[in-house]
């Protein structure tokens, strides 16, 4: 080899059509699971969540790799350098797209230290010939490079260019690393470089392609299990979770499932009076202030609007004893941030009804008929209180403290 049939013979060989077929494969797997662990994690997520995440992806990484080398010992035909340079495109090909699509510093320092420990990097002879100098400038490179890939994915997102640039990078500098451990002809490592440039850019148009996809159904979930109003869960979504929850639930007496069931407080005169666009916002309004509620009181609860002016929010591993802190938590904070409009302050007040699953209850329906009896029995006994267990009960309200 070591001409221009030869970078052609090595771009379109069987060798490189069943590479790219195998690593394609692999992209579209990451890329897949790359949404589903990515859209798990937040920057307020758990420290020890973070890291499982973390080690998912990296696992997932280390199995594609294994992957490529299972494949790469099944092939037979082909030269050496021609086989060791797939399988080096196809190895680089799926660090560079892990560094591309996971917001992970264990895949960064993996990609970082990679230079110095792969087969023969070991062998420090390269560090005293004339090379040395060659070797650490595009070392430097390939860390700005790998810097960057961490630090402006949103810009690589949408830059195709960007995006070209810093895959060339990533390309030239490796095969400048590998050219200085094994010294492929010239020749040869063009031709590698340009099946992993062609490798690249079949990757782009995969994780475009599966990004519009991904985005579309994530819009397709929120449409069809979140309400459009007022962004909190919807009816559907609660028919759904609430046979899951009983069904869970219904088995293990040790840990409760309790569900609340509140409306607002005449609702009907904040249309009449301002508008149903400002009855919108007092909707909003109050699923703002249960969410956060259920957020502060750390519970592992879910909120959903069952419909008009209706929601019902489902705790888990807690009593409806309990549940009442957290009501009063919500009456607490609709006194302290009232809604104003157009300045005008708008008083909202609720009703609750609260109960927990018991033993007798056949279906989630039970445990809902008994909750919306409940709800109209603070409606019946005067608006603006909880009824707990058939037991109506004022708010516990803390004194305002003006400075």
């Amino acid at each position: 080899m070591g001409n221009l049939d030869g970078i052609v013979r090595i771009c379109f060989s069987t060798n490189a059509l069943v590479t790219g077929i195998v690593t394609i494969g692999l992209i579209t797997l990451i890329t897949y699971f790359a949404f589903a662990l990515e859209k798990k994690i937040s920057v307020a997520s758990p420290f020890l969540e973070k890291i499982t995440v973390n080690l998912s992806e990296m696992g997932l990484l280390l199995i594609g790799s294994l992957i490529v080398e299972q494949v790469f010992g099944s092939l037979t035909g082909g030269s050496a350098i021609e086989l060791g340079g797939l399988y080096a495109n196809a190895e680089l090909t799926l660090l560079f797209y892990c560094l591309f699509v996971f917001n992970n510093r264990l895949i960064v320092l993996m990609n970082i230290a990679l230079p110095f420990i792969y087969h023969p990097a070991f062998d420090i002879v390269r560090m005293k010939n004339q090379y040395w100098p060659l070797f650490i400038i595009a070392y430097i490179v390939l860390v700005i490079v790998i810097d960057y890939l961490y630090g402006h994915k949103d810009d690589l997102i949408v830059s195709n260019y960007k995006y070209l640039i810093a895959q060339i990078l990533f390309g030239i500098c490796w095969w400048i690393l590998i050219w200085i451990d094994y010294r492929f002809p010239l020749t040869d490592i063009i031709g590698m470089l340009i099946v992993f440039e062609i490798y690249m850019l079949v990757v782009r148009i995969i994780e475009q392609k599966m990004s519009t996809y991904m985005h579309a159904y994530n819009d397709l979930e929120v449409k069809v299990n979140y309400d459009a109003l007022t962004g909190v869960r919807n009816r559907a979504n609660l028919n759904k979770l609430s046979k899951e929850a009983f069904e869970k639930y219904s088995k293990n007496s040790k840990e409760p499932l309790t569900v609340i069931m509140f409306d607002i407080d005449h609702f009907k005169k904040f249309n009449d009076n301002y508008g149903h666009e400002i009855g919108d916002e007092v909707l909003r309004h109050v699923a703002h202030v249960a969410e956060r509620e259920l957020h502060m009181d750390g519970s592992n609860g879910q909120l959903f609007r069952y419909g008009g002016e209706e929601f019902i929010i489902m705790i888990k591993g807690t009593d409806s004893q309990h549940s009442t802190n957290f009501i009063n938590g919500i009456n607490q904070t609709l006194i302290e941030m009232p809604l104003f409009i157009q300045d005008t302050q708008l008083n909202v007040t609720l009703c609750f009804g609260v109960t927990t699953l018991r033993a007798t209850d056949k279906s989630f329906d039970d445990i809902f008929q008994r909750v919306d009896g409940y709800l109209y029995e603070s409606k019946n006994t005067g608006r603006n209180k909880m009824t707990v267990e058939g037991e109506a009960q004022e708010y516990s309200v803390q004194p305002i403290i003006h400075i």
